[in-house]
């Protein structure tokens, strides 16, 4: 009967598929609707029948199996790259950017630098050891003015692992927390974690069946734990954090959000050892107000936020890209 109407068996397919990936990934869409909607979506009503929490079981093997699988294939990929290095560049290949570095200075004129860095209260890192930059949507505009910079100027390797509508508050949806963890296990060599996440934060929370209020004592707990935990992941590594504070944001309710989710971070960042970085300054606020636009120097008055009162223009990008960059200095 269907082979007489190819556009039934067609639809038919498709929807097969479709019943199939809802049953499999029934987790992710559940998280996803609740990370999207802050509200129980309608499949979370068949958790009551054994059947539906089959799929569910199996999904979640399949997709350990192949995190797993991409694990491996990474490891084997590092092997080979760094085989390759190991057998085909040639001893003196480094040569030329040795060559050009500075003379070594007399020791007076060592004595006189060693004091200028004691004094200097940026973040001191090597040159040519990656950095990782982690965060929403509001680091992934950030990161793409910072790879450049570091590359050209330090042969620093920026890893940008920002996801956008993610954060700290759903981590059924996307957990910070573990993949900070992962991320810097398998990155033996990063020296510095840049964060910047808080955007999609100001909601209440999933406990089970029920939701936990916005920046209730419970709440609050429950967030100052996912930050400490990324906090520890870096400091056991003796990775430097540097963390950038939301900026004002452009509705009222999000704008006292973001101030209350600021004071968590310094708190936190400062208490570990890590560096809190404001971002209003930089974007030309000087109040708790937000501010769409700003004068420069050499440009006048530009926009730097966009009309969604949460994210940047180009221009707002370049100015927290030169504010992450100003924390910095290499050796």
């Amino acid at each position: 009967m269907l082979a007489a109407y190819p556009h039934r068996r067609i639809f038919v397919i498709l929807l097969s598929s479709m019943l199939l990936l809802f049953w499999l990934e029934q987790a992710a869409v559940n998280a996803y609707w609740r990370q999207t909607f802050h509200s129980p979506s309608l499949l979370e009503q068949l958790d009551a029948l054994s059947p539906w929490r089959e799929g569910g079981s199996l999904g979640g093997g399949l997709r350990r199996h192949s995190e797993a699988l991409q694990q491996q294939v990474g490891n084997w990929d590092r092997r080979m790259v760094d085989g390759l290095n190991a057998c085909c560049l040639k001893p003196g290949s480094e040569a030329p950017l040795a060559a050009a570095r500075p003379a070594a200075p007399k020791p007076q004129a060592s004595a006189a630098a060693a004091v200028v860095k004691a004094m200097d209260a940026r973040l001191a890192l090597e040159e040519g050891l990656p950095v990782l930059l982690a965060g929403d949507s509001m680091m992934q505009g950030v990161a793409l003015h910072l790879l450049p910079p570091l590359f050209r100027q330090h042969q620093v390797r920026a890893l940008d692992i920002s996801k956008q509508s993610t954060g700290l508050t759903y981590p059924d949806f996307f957990n910070w927390p573990a993949t900070i963890e992962k991320q810097l296990a398998a990155n033996p060599k990063v020296q510095l974690l840049v964060m910047f996440v808080g955007a999609n934060d100001t909601w209440d929370m999933v406990s089970g069946n029920h939701y936990i209020r916005f920046a209730s004592p419970d709440w609050e707990r429950r967030y100052r734990e996912r930050i400490r935990s990324i906090l520890q992941s870096a400091g056991k590594r003796k990775v430097q954090v540097l963390w950038l504070g939301l900026p004002n944001m452009g509705r009222d309710k999000l704008n006292d959000g973001a101030h209350y989710l600021n004071r968590l971070y310094r708190e936190e960042v400062g208490a570990a050892g890590g560096r809190f970085v404001s971002t209003r300054e930089a974007l030309g606020s000087t109040d708790d107000s937000f501010t769409k636009f700003m004068t420069l120097p050499d440009q006048g008055e530009v926009a730097v936020r966009t009309a969604d009162g949460v994210h940047f223009t180009r221009q707002g990008q370049l100015q927290l890209a030169r504010r992450v960059l100003a924390e910095l200095r290499f050796e």
